[in-house]
């Protein structure tokens, strides 16, 4: 690690973060403290992220305060979400306190390495952490920032490596990816989303063509071919060196013979046969973007097969948390084409019913795609709607999760709830739930924790 060349960190001892708590923030926190700095942090709830940087030392409060931020602090860092009257971040700039936003932190500390950044409206952590496995397994040694914990990172989400490579997850929400300067590019698709940033999809789209074109000298740019947004996004550059993949024939790297093999799926890319142990026609784009970073880096391709195989997942990407009489899955999935690729997943290994219980994330986004959400959850044998879960927006009059449910009632046959307490939707799900069932709990909030307590529940049941 060469921090003496990250000038922001030059005379810095001591790092203050608001909005600890964040899988982001919690990443920038844990690999500065690992590198010497003195670390605090705030956040308006605990959770197991705090409770791991806790474990490194890190000093963390609940709750945001002016008293929280020591007076020698050298450097504040904040989340997209911390507004400026923030007490701590407001008493930072009283005392001239240099305040950055994490984005432009994850820059400083990546940008002068060799950089490769994964973006996309969906698929993003899932890609970026097979490409971080691959690297780290076939000694590529890279550095790690990735938005979920994962087993091979020993259930963090970022890592210190000694190369000159790193891998990063490039988010879009707040534009934070416009702080990146990539050597390899990666968009997975593009969907009009975060409605309270973005006017349209237009603009959506141009943000992403200035994030490549804020992109080093001889960027390399993998995308999704299939999908016409990210097209028109490459066609925005017009860069020689992009590489597309999927299904259509048009692409430089064509997936095809894909099928199931018990629950994993098998797939040809260049040739080259790759079996995942992750199901889902999602994962085999997510796996094809890692093949072609792996070819552009020049990984042995067997050492690349091999690993990608050996990939079980990121923790909430529709992870497997019960298996006994029946399946209960935690889902991060907070937007209807998310909703779509997790169901498709399920349906394709489980022949049972599919229960999910959904939990909407902000106001504006249900207010802008709740028929979408519908048209996603319609198939599910039974769905049940939570209050939903608004992050850092204010409530909007006449949005809440009602609008999904009511869409629901008019165009599925199946059955639908809409159940706003977490106590009364274990109740219901004690009522409805039969053997062989599989359960997804599905939203960007605090439904993992509704999961945890129904999975505590069944396995107290079973005692």
């Amino acid at each position: 690690m060469t921090d003496d060349k990250i000038k922001i960190l030059e005379g810095v001892k001591k790092i203050h973060f608001i909005g600890i708590g964040g899988v982001g923030m919690s990443g920038l926190a844990e690999y500065l403290i690992k590198n010497g700095y003195e670390v605090s942090g705030s956040d308006s709830t605990l959770s197991e992220l705090t409770e791991r940087l806790a474990g490194f030392g890190v000093k963390i409060f609940e709750g945001h305060n002016d008293n929280n931020l020591s007076n020698d602090t050298g450097l504040v860092v904040y989340s997209a979400a911390i507004k400026e009257e923030n007490p701590e971040l407001a008493k930072a700039r009283k005392l001239n306190i240099t305040a950055i936003k994490r984005a432009k932190m994850l820059g400083e500390i990546v940008n002068g390495k060799f950089l490769i950044a994964v973006s996309g409206t969906h698929g993003k952590t899932s890609t970026t952490a097979m490409i971080a496995k691959i690297m780290i397994d076939c000694d590529f040694d890279p550095t790690v920032f990735v938005g979920g914990t994962i087993d091979f990172l020993e259930d963090g989400n970022s890592r210190i490596g000694k190369s000159k490579y790193a891998v990063v997850e490039a988010d879009e929400y707040d534009r934070s990816f416009l702080t990146l300067k990539p050597d390899i590019a990666i968009i997975t698709n593009i969907d009009l989303d975060h409605t309270d940033i973005y006017k349209n999809l237009d603009d959506l789209k141009n943000t992403f063509g200035e994030f490549l074109k804020n992109g080093k000298e001889n960027l390399k740019v993998i995308g999704f071919g299939d999908d016409r947004n990210i097209i028109d996004v490459m066609n925005l550059i017009q860069n020689k060196n992009c590489y597309t993949y999927g299904f259509n024939k048009e692409n430089s790297y064509l997936i095809n013979e894909s099928f199931l093999k018990e629950s994993n799926i098998i797939f040809k890319i260049r040739e080259r046969i790759v079996e995942l142990s992750v199901s889902g026609k999602h994962n085999v784009l997510n796996a094809s973007a890692a093949f072609i970073t792996g070819e552009l880096l020049g990984l042995n391709r067997e050492c690349v097969v091999r690993n990608l195989k050996s990939y079980y997942g990121v923790k909430r990407r529709l992870e497997l948390k019960y298996n006994k009489e029946i399946k209960v899955y935690d889902d991060y999935a907070h937007h209807p084409t998310e909703i779509e690729y997790s169901f498709n997943a399920i349906k394709e290994v489980s022949k049972s019913r599919i229960i999910t219980v959904f939990q909407p994330h902000t106001y504006t986004r249900t207010r802008d795609f709740f028929e979408s959400f519908a048209n996603a959850l319609q198939y599910n044998d039974v769905t049940i709607l939570t209050d939903l879960y608004p992050a850092r927006e204010s409530a909007i009059e006449g949005v809440s999760s009602k609008l999904i449910y009511d869409k629901l009632m008019l165009i599925s046959k199946n059955v639908t709830y809409y159940v706003p307490k977490f106590n009364d939707v274990l109740k219901r799900l004690g009522e409805v739930v039969k053997e062989n069932d599989t359960i997804i709990f599905q939203g960007a909030g605090d439904i993992t924790n509704l999961c945890s307590m129904f999975v505590k529940k069944l396995s107290e049941l079973k005692n």
